[in-house]
């Protein structure tokens, strides 16, 4: 990275920086890029959990901090939700195991994920502050991208994520239950 302590980042995956080693509350800046993580909001019905994937987006001074909803919400629904670096988020100490399914000739959308010559990416829309239409995910890195729409080998709009916690694979829709007691 650099020698700028604001652009450093945790080890990812599965290195705890803090005192409880595993899954647990912590602040979005010692949560590593590439992480499940549940987060919590507020509104008028209580409070609500939703599955997200903890991303990072090098600026130029700083280290952004991002989340993208993976569960539940629609695929083309997928957006950058920008968290402040000492917002809680539940680090499920698990990594994003994705099945691309079929590819489709179509050139993707928001929520697809698509394969170029760089690796494999997720098109989302960017934060509504921006002045970059859209993000792209790298999910094997967990961090945030900018023009990778070129050089396309393929598109893949019915992918489906899991959570890989050490050797098993979990459906997003059972972290909520697994952890549904420490949240």
């Amino acid at each position: 990275m650099s020698n700028n302590t604001h652009l450093d980042t945790p080890d990812f995956p599965l290195h705890s920086s803090g005192d409880v080693d595993g899954p647990a509350h912590r602040q979005a800046h010692e949560i590593g890029c590439g992480a499940v993580v549940i987060r919590t909001t507020s509104d008028n019905d209580g409070n609500r959990h939703t599955v997200c994937l903890k991303l990072n987006r090098i600026g130029k001074e700083y280290l952004h901090h991002y989340v993208v909803t993976l569960d539940p919400t629609a695929k083309d629904a997928l957006a950058l939700i920008y968290v402040d670096p000492e917002e809680l988020l539940f680090d499920c100490f698990a990594t994003l195991e994705l099945d691309l399914g079929a590819s489709a000739d179509i050139a993707p959308e928001p929520g697809h994920a698509f394969e170029n010559k760089d690796g494999h990416f997720i098109k989302v829309l960017d934060d509504p502050k921006s002045q970059k239409m859209f993000g792209f995910i790298e999910p094997a890195s967990g961090l945030v991208k900018l023009r990778q729409e070129r050089n396309l080998k393929s598109v893949h709009p019915n992918w489906t994520a899991r959570a890989k916690l050490n050797d098993e694979i979990v459906e997003l829709t059972h972290l909520l239950q697994r952890f549904a007691a420490q949240l």
